[in-house]
């Protein structure tokens, strides 16, 4: 571990990345490089763009702070490391080390990758060719991922079991229910909750257990060309493995079908279900997928699951919004009109 302190004033209280701290941190990795093409920012990190003086590329993430995000980076770079030794054009570390950015008490962490070309489309674009291309991918992926031990991964049961305890808090408050009522005209029936807390128990004991993604969704996914018309597209890039996790594969797919079922929205749910579990994951992938009943369930397991996604999606739009501006959120509305436990 590499511990950078910034001296910049801007820095001491925030740690903001600016190009003081960006130049400083690269150094530390022992990178000269020419400039940076650009920033982006995700939920969980600011991704850093650089250009080398021999004209290859590098990205330079900084992650978002918060518990337990070191053993987080740990975990992505093992695994996305390993998919990318076996040919996949996952996120691979150019550097093993982890930088930590320190200011007082205040501490983020920052990994070094090599460069992936390509594009993100919209979902709502996605051609059948890209949702089979999905299906396929994410199943080649659980086919190689079956290989790697589980190693410090949290199980994907535990880290739902703690995200519904939150949800389920959350829900009970009343200014909640009241602002939800008032604002959006809307109630949550949380007695679901504890249903799918059982089935989440009872998932980890199920068979075929192994490492999965559980971020499988666009942002995270690059094609070689933006156009989307492309006759045969191809991905280009596997990004953020930061939610990786231990389980079944059904928790990748559902959680995928999730976006899907929501985003493409102009085609059917039943048909988009087809393209990608059925041409894709089965038909055209490595790995194969056969749903089950859970007993005392009347869904099966990647409805059940979906569901979950769907209401985990609809809380953190809550969440990380003002409820006035929702209403103009397209996929807020979507969503709402997806989950079943609102009334």
């Amino acid at each position: 571990m590499t511990t950078l302190e910034p001296g910049c004033r801007a820095c001491q209280n925030t740690l903001d990345m600016d190009q003081e701290v960006i130049a400083r941190a690269l150094q530390a990795y022992g990178v000269a490089y020419v400039r940076e093409l650009g920033m982006q920012k995700g939920y969980r990190n600011e991704s850093h763009a650089i250009e080398q003086a021999d004209g290859m590329r590098l990205n330079l993430i900084i992650y978002k702070r918060e518990p337990g995000m070191l053993k987080r980076v740990h975990n992505a770079n093992r695994v996305s490391n390993y998919l990318a030794s076996a040919g996949f054009p996952a996120r691979r570390t150019a550097d093993e080390r982890i930088l930590q950015l320190k200011s007082g008490d205040f501490v983020k962490y920052a990994s070094l990758y090599k460069y992936l070309p390509g594009k993100t489309i919209p979902w709502e674009a996605y051609t059948m060719e890209h949702i089979k291309l999905l299906g396929q991918t994410m199943s080649d992926m659980h086919a190689t991922l079956a290989g790697l031990n589980r190693g410090g991964l949290p199980h994907v049961a535990d880290e739902y079991l703690a995200i519904l305890d939150r949800m389920e808090r959350y829900f009970a408050e009343p200014g909640v229910q009241t602002a939800m009522q008032k604002k959006l005209g809307l109630t949550v029936d949380t007695s679901a909750v504890p249903k799918l807390k059982t089935l989440l128990r009872k998932i980890k004991s199920l068979p075929d257990q192994q490492v999965l993604h559980m971020d499988f969704v666009r942002g995270n996914i690059l094609f070689e060309t933006s156009e989307i018309k492309a006759e045969k597209p191809a991905v280009s890039g596997l990004l953020d493995f930061e939610k990786t996790s231990f389980g079944p594969p059904v928790f990748d797919i559902a959680r995928t079908l999730a976006f899907l079922l929501v985003d493409c929205k102009y085609k059917e749910p039943e048909k988009v279900r087809k393209y990608f579990l059925q041409s894709g994951y089965n038909k055209r992938g490595n790995a194969t997928f056969q749903d089950v009943r859970i007993k005392d369930n009347d869904e099966t397991l990647l409805d059940s699951l979906v569901e979950l996604f769907l209401l985990h999606d609809f809380y953190k739009f809550l969440r990380h919004n003002p409820y006035e501006s929702l209403p103009d959120n397209e996929h807020f509305v979507r969503t709402k009109n997806i989950v079943t436990v609102l009334a």
